[in-house]
């Protein structure tokens, strides 16, 4: 209830929906303190999930929670834009919803997760380490007030509405269609068939290891037999003369 009134108070400005993500507990006091005044010089309320200490420079219209419902606010009609570290799963609950995005991605998947995004003309991507206030500020603005990104990922996100049924139906028919076929035995996949030496491909890592034997023993071989040519022919030479 606290969460909804303090969204309802936003009035037309809206909401920013603000989070990096469950593996990124803390930030440096550095750089809580900079997202902190670019959020302050903001217009929209924003909500940020952000547990580490609370930053000095944190505007009176910047909530912290430990938690957000993150799929429940990015589908609020006052959600103006989300600030994401660029994970699947929040970009897909962000075009799942039509909220543009303004991405701040940190490792693994996520910066080739954001370039795509911002390919589609859906986000605006900012480096962290190259970060500052005036930046993240204005990314957030040209994102909210620029429709061009609103209107791509709407684009996207009827893209990703259009399908036969929904994944609700989907889920259900295939419930329903393993129990009438008694498992689906023919849908399981043949690994759960493979022994344990199988499964681990350590038959297939012996047939290597014996054709690698096989072939050092080879050219042991054959180095062995043409040393023994040269030292017999040598000795042969040293005879006749």
């Amino acid at each position: 209830q606290e969460m909804e009134k303090f969204v309802q108070s936003s009035g037309d400005a809206g909401i920013v929906v603000f989070s990096l993500g469950s593996m990124i507990k803390n930030l440096t006091t550095e750089k809580a303190n900079l997202i902190a005044s670019a959020l302050a010089q903001l217009p929209q309320k924003v909500l940020w999930r952000y547990s580490g200490q609370k930053p000095q420079t944190l505007g009176s219209n910047t909530r912290i929670y430990d938690w957000i419902p993150q799929n429940d606010l990015l589908g609020h009609p006052k959600t103006k834009v989300f600030i994401t570290h660029g994970g699947a799963n929040g970009i897909y609950e962000a075009i799942y919803h039509g909220v543009p995005m303004v991405g701040i991605p940190m490792f693994a998947d996520q910066p080739d997760n954001m370039v795509h995004m911002d390919a589609k003309g859906a986000s605006l991507t900012v480096k962290l380490n190259f970060m500052t206030i005036e930046s993240l500020r204005d990314a957030v603005n040209m994102v909210i007030n620029n429709k061009s990104y609103k209107e791509n990922v709407m684009r996207l996100s009827r893209i990703h509405h259009d399908r036969p049924m929904s994944p609700l139906d989907e889920a259900v028919f295939w419930i329903e269609f393993t129990m009438r076929n008694k498992g689906a035995k023919h849908l399981r996949v043949q690994a759960h068939e493979l022994t344990w030496y199988q499964y681990h491909s350590l038959d297939v890592l012996a047939f290597l290891l014996i054709i690698g034997l096989l072939l050092i023993f080879i050219l042991y071989k054959s180095c062995s037999f043409c040393f023994k040519r040269c030292c017999s022919r040598k000795q042969t030479k040293r005879k006749a003369e």
